[in-house]
């Protein structure tokens, strides 16, 4: 295939989609790539050079802060939008695999995400922070457990200094995707870059696109086509593609037309539901001023392509510009990336007539148009698929003896094209048979695509499925997973004896389902076929369109006992069936009953409650004029299934609405009332009274005096029992409310985070390792401790300078207590203070080069009372993405705003300052010395520039860096060589080389009066206990007397850290500190390596999930001065042993 004439000299590289991205954003940096569009309000977009530059950092995000490593499996679980396009391309950019699924939603079984979840083994999952939350405030993210949630929109989530580019090549696997269908045995088909290429080729060549190609897609991005025609394709060749959320589309499918004449779309396509629902649902007033002469390709596949459907829309917008050529029928699946056959553009579509009875016979017969005008019966109309591709080759293959048919026979569809997939992800069977087909002469290997068809003139013609697989709307579902569900819905079905299958019926696909029962009489069927249709509803989100509950042993099946699907579809068209009971769709919408089940169909009026979540509502919560609107709107699309409505009725289980037919509904409640609701409440709201609380909290208020015209002024409630309540009301409207009904908790085993600590203790449990924490330890801990009597070496501990135990500072300690007592008892504020307080205060002002300090009784709450003092609700707080809980706590204490910077990023705060500083009265900024969890370091300096620049106040925590940091051991200041007036505020705490507890802030005179005399946290606490301050103040002055400690503590950490990289141990960003970790990437595996090396005699302590991210679980190494070559060489060999024996490889120095 050769493109020169649409690239000239322009064209892509072909090895791989991170080359592609580059090639575009180098040679049309100021192109707009992708934009998001609802058409009526909202526009966003992405060029292909801020494409590229978003995909890297988050990129360098996902290899440096998530450790995310080549290959690893990235679950993307984004609502429509452009989030989603950064984060699957930045998984490509991170060597990762991308693993595109839907959101889990409320009120719904996330059994399918959990299945690709423990399929993929995937340890991350892509979102934006709306959904993080949303999932983390509820149960039903469960199915999540054990993935971390990354909100990508989030830009402190960005890191382009620790991107690296992959080693990436056509071989490289790239996507998982999973095919539609299946909840329990989801299957992953591996595509490669290649893949990706090659398919994006096809489509080129199929489709035949001219170089002003404008795109536009609806179609969801976890779906093949959605993922590939969408987003992949567009991109490869280097054009402006629009997107819309599928939710914008199906609510009103003029959007779809509206956007393709506004932006002047060259391409467009979907199912063929798609075309329908246009026909069906767009009225002359919404086309006003819609041109759609632009559309020179409107793909249409996925499911059954109709002619009438292609006639009818024709038809209906050939006024409006529309073409019948541009229809592009194709055909394709997920295991070959997407396309298969497509095109040519010359002749599309191929419409022929072929003899009916001879198709079922699997033998072809065309009738030419002739013939097919005169004959009246048995002549069928099928839609040519396009041609074969070129690098492709498909043959029509018996299913039973694989030998390749002629072209008047029908048989199974195989493929070889440069598109098929690897196979399926952990399915070597499954792979074996699917991927690796050879005919009986031994050709191949093919791809047995499971459909039925055969070749004429050309052109490819789907008539069938070898498999039983229902394909409604483009999605596939498995039938054996629905007649499971209905097994276990209904006591009275036979186990093994249920058939689910699609039929015809009013030009589309519908799920009917026959169940045998067993033999029970004075059965109230009506319950079970309701159970059923609920059950179904809820698992697939497909209601059945068709139940029949048939006579114990009288489902059709083969001699080995497997139900014959084909079979019971004939046995309802011919009406063969021995009926217990049934409930038809379209049977009760025309008004006729079932006379074997009188009232089968009838809603249950009670709450369905999608697992205990929807809460009961009274009428008093809601206005009965909106209640009455929604129920109108209700009945006019659910016809007979809504005769009986309260407010608990739910709209999706009782009522057995479809997707489509629920978003009809919301559509014409805002064309009532104005307004749009808002994408992700569509998703929520299900029952009568749930919509008319949504419609009062989104919608604008006045919409009731059109609700009152609409209904002309009938204003009626059922209540639950079904009776008016008019009456009692006497018309009155009840004020708009917003109820929220919270389920009490009411003692601590309620709680989820209690649970949740119970879960993570259980999972411990189970590895056999014993629980690391609260260890008791029997003695002073400096480079030993000991434990259960053995001594160990220690790097569990903060004592850097073994300061602790020293005997200058014992012996200060046990003065002070004999002098002053254990406790001051007493806020200093009142009578509590004593000598050796100010004495301390000053030494420490005078160590840092400040005018004074403060003394506090502890660390972390000298953090949170003096930023939740020294700023409030006008003010801003930028903090590192990495500070230390106490600086958070602080933070949200003061109701200040709060902005975390991508860590260490001193221009990216910059950057931020200069767009919102003029919006606050105080901006304060705060960093780390030393980030005690990997051992870097921040450049103090470079943001005191930023703090000056934007006139903002400086904080820096010294917890870590206060007496481990510069030549003596006087923190950032000295190790900076700058002065310490350039930060205002220095904070730290005495517990790590003060060799006692409780914590300090220094600074100005100003800011120490103020705090003295106004921080809740020092007037209402007791002040430090005697004991604590001498003990610091004698390791200050221990300190000054010994400053070689602090070049032996550097010295022995640069020791142990050379050792740990030249062994391939992976030690993070730790550089010139005593914090050194050794990142094992799984909590159980630092578990599991903490206790061997206890068995080693070394103590150190695992820092697991959710402490830290899973992939950068660890375990954490504290040095001190006091530490010897031989301890240190000895613990670093022990490690790389245990690391290897572990099964992991060495990582670059």
């Amino acid at each position: 295939m050769d493109f020169h004439q649409f690239f000239g000299n322009e064209s892509p590289p072909s090895d791989h989609y991170v080359s592609v991205l580059e090639h575009w954003a180098e040679h049309r940096p100021d192109s707009i790539a992708f934009g998001f569009t609802d058409v009526e309000s909202t526009d966003d977009s992405l060029t292909y050079e801020k494409l590229w530059q978003e995909v890297r950092g988050l990129a360098g995000y996902l290899q440096g802060r998530c450790r995310v490593r080549r290959g690893d499996r990235v679950l993307l679980i984004y609502p429509p939008g452009l989030d989603f396009v950064v984060g699957f391309l930045a998984c490509h950019a991170a060597g990762a695999v991308a693993v595109p699924a839907f959101p889990p939603r409320r009120n719904r079984k996330a059994s399918r995400i959990r299945s690709i979840v423990v399929d993929a083994e995937a340890k991350w999952a892509l979102t934006t922070t709306d959904v993080v939350e949303r999932l983390s405030g509820h149960g039903w993210h469960e199915d999540l457990v054990g993935v971390q949630l990354l909100g990508t929109d989030d830009q402190t989530c960005r890191d382009q200094s620790r991107w690296r580019r992959p080693e990436l090549s056509g071989d490289s696997l790239a996507v998982l995707q999973y095919t539609s269908g299946s909840t329990g045995t989801p299957k992953g088909v591996m595509l490669t870059q290649q893949n990706l290429i090659a398919n994006s080729q096809l489509i080129m060549h199929g489709f035949q696109v001219e170089p002003d190609t404008i795109g536009c897609t609806w179609l969801p991005t976890y779906h093949d086509m959605g993922l590939v025609g969408g987003l992949l394709m567009p991109l490869y060749i280097g054009r402006t593609n629009m997107m819309m959320s599928p939710m914008t589309f199906l609510q009103r499918p003029a959007r779809w037309l509206q956007a393709i004449s506004k932006y002047k779309v060259t391409v467009s396509g979907g199912p063929n539901f798609a075309y329908q629902l246009c026909v069906d649902k767009i009225s002359d007033e919404e086309m006003e001023g819609v041109d759609l002469s632009s559309l020179q390709i409107a793909f249409n596949g996925a499911e059954p392509i109709r002619v009438n459907t292609l006639d009818t829309f024709c038809e209906r917008f050939a006024p409006y510009g529309f073409n019948r050529q541009a229809f592009l029928p194709c055909y394709g699946m997920a295991e070959t990336t997407l396309i298969i056959t497509g095109g040519p553009k010359e002749t599309r579509p191929v419409v022929e007539s072929f003899d009916g009875p001879q198709l079922d016979q699997r033998r072809v017969v065309h009738v030419d148009a002739q013939q097919a005008g005169t004959q009246q019966t048995g002549v069928r109309s099928l839609v040519g698929c396009g041609r074969v591709l070129p690098n492709e080759t498909v043959l029509i293959v018996d299913p039973d003896t694989c030998d390749v048919l002629q072209e008047d026979q029908i048989g199974e569809i195989w493929v070889q094209s440069p598109s098929v997939g690897v196979g399926y992800y952990q399915r070597a069977s499954a792979t074996q048979r699917t991927f690796h087909a050879r005919t009986s002469a031994g050709e191949g290997p093919f791809l047995r695509t499971g459909d039925l068809g055969f070749m004429y003139d050309g052109q490819l013609y789907i008539s069938g499925r070898l498999k039983d697989m229902i394909i409604v709307r483009g999605v596939n579902r498995y039938p054996q997973d629905i007649e499971e569900t209905v097994e276990r819905a209904s006591s009275m079905v036979q186990a093994g004896a249920v058939g689910a299958f699609a039929m015809e019926h009013d030009g589309r696909e519908q799920l009917a389902i026959v169940a045998e029962t067993v033999r029970e009489r004075n059965v109230d069927w009506d319950a079970h076929i309701q159970a059923i249709r609920r059950a179904v509803t809820s698992e697939h989100e497909l209601p059945p369109d068709a139940v029949y509950l048939v006579r114990n042993s009288s489902v059709p099946k083969t001699s080995s006992g497997k139900i014959q699907r084909h079979a019971c579809l004939h046995a309802v068209r011919d009406g063969d069936l021995k009926l217990t009971a049934k409930w038809v769709r379209w049977e009760e919408s025309a008004g006729s009953r079932s006379a074997v089940a009188e009232g089968v169909g009838m809603p249950m009026m009670q709450a369905a409650a999608a697992g205990g979540q929807a809460a009961k509502l009274s009428e008093a919560d809601v206005n009965p004029r909106v209640v009455a609107a929604v129920q109108y709107h209700v009945r006019a699309v659910a016809g007979e299934r809504a005769q009986r409505l309260s407010l608990d009725t739910n709209i999706v289980l009782d009522l057995g609405l479809d997707s489509l037919e629920r978003l009809e509904i919301a559509r014409n409640l805002e064309r009532t009332f104005g307004g749009r609701f808002p994408e992700q409440v569509l998703d929520e709201i299900e029952t009568i009274g749930q919509t008319a609380l949504a419609i009062e909290r989104y919608l604008p208020p006045g919409g009731e005096a059109r609700a009152d015209a609409l209904l002309d002024g009938s204003v009626v409630i059922e209540s639950s029992t079904g009776t008016d309540t008019s009456g009692k009301r006497n018309g009155a409207v009840a004020p708009p409310r917003r109820v929220d009904v919270v389920e009490p908790e009411f003692s601590v085993e309620q709680f989820a985070e209690y649970r949740r600590l119970k879960t993570t203790m259980q999972q411990m449990a189970m590895t056999g390792v014993p629980n690391p924490y609260f260890t008791v330890h029997e003695s002073i801990v400096r480079d030993t401790t000991v434990i259960d009597g053995k001594e160990l070496i220690s790097f569990a501990s903060y004592n850097y300078l073994g300061l602790s135990g020293h005997p200058a500072v014992t012996q200060a300690a046990a003065d002070a207590v004999k002098k002053y007592g254990t406790s001051v008892s007493a806020s200093r504020l009142v009578s509590g203070e004593k000598p050796i307080h100010g004495e301390l205060e000053r030494k420490i002002a005078e160590w840092i080069g400040v005018d004074n300090s403060i003394l506090m009784v502890g660390g972390h709450a000298t953090n949170e009372t003096t930023i939740g003092h020294l700023v409030g609700p006008d003010d801003l707080i930028m903090h590192d993405a990495l500070s230390h809980n106490s600086i958070v706590q602080g933070a949200l204490l003061s109701g200040a705003k709060r902005r975390p910077f991508p860590h260490n990023d001193f221009e990216s705060l910059d950057r931020t300052l200069t767009e919102v500083r003029s919006q606050y009265r105080r901006v304060l900024i705060i960093v780390e010395g030393v980030y005690s969890m990997d051992g870097d370091f921040s450049n103090v300096p470079a943001f005191a520039e930023v703090k000056k620049r934007h006139k903002a106040m400086l904080m820096v925590d010294e917890a870590h860096s206060f007496g481990t940091m510069g030549k003596t051991g006087r923190g950032m200041a000295e190790h900076f060589g700058m002065d310490a007036r350039d930060v205002d505020i220095w904070m730290g705490t005495l517990s790590k080389s003060g060799a006692s507890c409780g914590g300090y802030i220094a600074g100005s005179n100003a800011l120490i009066e103020l705090l003295r005399y106004t921080a809740p946290g020092f007037v209402f606490s007791v002040g430090m206990p005697p004991a604590q301050v001498a003990a610091a103040l004698a390791a200050i002055q221990t300190l000054e007397a010994e400053p070689d400690r602090v070049e032996r503590l550097r010295e022995r950490s640069h020791l142990f850290l050379t050792l740990c990289q030249e062994a391939g141990l992976d030690t993070g960003d730790s550089c010139g500190t005593p914090v050194i970790p050794v990142i094992t990437g799984n909590s159980m595996v630092a578990l599991r390596l903490s206790n061997r090396l206890k068995a080693d005699g070394i103590n150190v302590q695992p820092i697991l999930y959710p402490a830290v991210d899973e992939s950068a679980a660890r375990l954490r190494f504290f040095m001190t001065c006091e530490h010897s070559e031989e301890q240190i060489r000895f613990t670093v060999e022990r490690t790389a042993a245990h690391m290897a024996d572990l099964g992991f490889q060495k990582t670059l120095a």
